[in-house]
């Protein structure tokens, strides 16, 4: 069923240069995967660039055969393999110096498309922005998305001089319980429209002391999840912290949910090795982009909440369709009780 709201919106057919500031669950990606599919409708070559490599190999999957698909970095791989170089992704500031090389290369006429997407494009640097604007056509259609709120980088804004600009700032996609008490902590003029079809929030706050009460309260979660009948397909435990601080990434196991998570490394060709598991853990960083039935947004551990702690809460409870799960420390408890209003 389609969604109303800006980004349903017809754009123009010729040149268009349009940036979306669009809200967590606004249908940015889908409004990306409607330009995809309408470039090769009608003959054309779409390119889609992401800075997230899970969010991009999701668009992969959904998007149909005919154009291209990428992170940033696989982008520059593609396109120095496709001139006789191989990458070498052991080499220090591999991912760096991949860009260098791609930037110091001219581009083909094969290598230039009549669509360019660029999702998340808070993530994006200047220089990032003009190495992806070599690969459009003199009449490229050029569609820029992103949410500052979900800028987790502190990068400045990218300028787009000239661009028409819109904003969405409905989420259809979060129960409207959970983007109600978003709204509750988010600063004034950052407040998101709640449209998504469930009206309940099916939140659950599970608070933790140390590192054996959370692994505790994390499979307390798993199991709660499990017993509202989601399949561990269907639950995603998102951590607070980034994976080398974390305290969950160790276990590849809790009780007897199994976890799939990325290891930290890449194989030759650049691709990410994962573990066996059937329920997913990420982080906050990489599952950005994403969504999932059920999320366990887990190590929910601050001391205030500062500007980059509200962003980061904002991204973890925007992930979920259905069911939130919150494992919060006990000063962050105190913390969130007190913003809320609470004692």
């Amino acid at each position: 069923m389609r969604k109303p709201g800006v980004l349903r919106a017809r754009l123009a057919p010729a040149r268009t240069r349009l940036r979306v500031s669009g809200t967590a669950g606004s249908g940015k990606t889908q409004r990306a995967l409607k330009e995809f599919e309408a470039t090769i409708e009608a003959g054309g070559r779409p390119l889609y660039v992401c800075f997230n490599r899970p969010l991009a190999d999701h668009f992969a999957q959904i998007a149909p055969r005919g154009g291209v698909a990428a992170t940033l970095h696989m982008l520059c791989d593609r396109f120095l393999r496709d001139h006789g170089i191989t990458p070498d992704f052991h080499r220090p500031q591999a991912f760096d110096r991949l860009v260098e090389e791609a930037a110091a290369l001219p581009i083909r006429p094969d290598w230039q498309f009549d669509t360019v997407i660029v999702d998340e494009g808070q993530d994006f640097r200047v220089e990032w922005r003009d190495l992806v604007f070599r690969h459009a056509r003199e009449n490229a259609r050029i569609l820029w998305l992103e949410d500052p709120m979900q800028n987790l980088y502190d990068l400045p804004e990218v300028p787009l001089a000239g661009w028409v600009r819109l904003r969405a700032n409905s989420n259809y996609r979060s129960p409207r319980g959970v983007v109600q008490l978003l709204s509750e902590l988010l600063p004034e003029g950052e407040a998101i429209e709640p449209a998504g079809p469930f009206l309940e929030a099916d939140v659950e706050v599970l608070i933790y002391a140390d590192g054996a009460g959370l692994a505790a309260q994390v499979k307390e979660g798993l199991g709660q999840c499990q017993d509202a009948g989601y399949r561990p397909e269907d639950i995603v435990i998102v951590t607070f912290r980034g994976r080398e601080q974390s305290a969950l990434f160790p276990y590849t196991q809790l009780g007897r949910h199994t976890l799939r998570t990325f290891t930290g490394e890449y194989d030759l060709l650049g691709d990410p090795k994962y573990s066996d598991g059937r329920g997913l853990l990420e982080t906050v960083y990489r599952f950005k982009g994403q969504a999932a039935p059920a999320i366990i947004f887990a190590e929910l551990d601050f001391e205030r909440l500062d500007d980059k702690t509200l962003r980061k809460l904002f991204v973890g409870m925007t992930r979920p369709r259905l069911k939130l799960i919150l494992v919060v420390s006990e000063r962050a408890a105190r913390v969130l009780r007190i913003a809320l209003g609470g004692n």
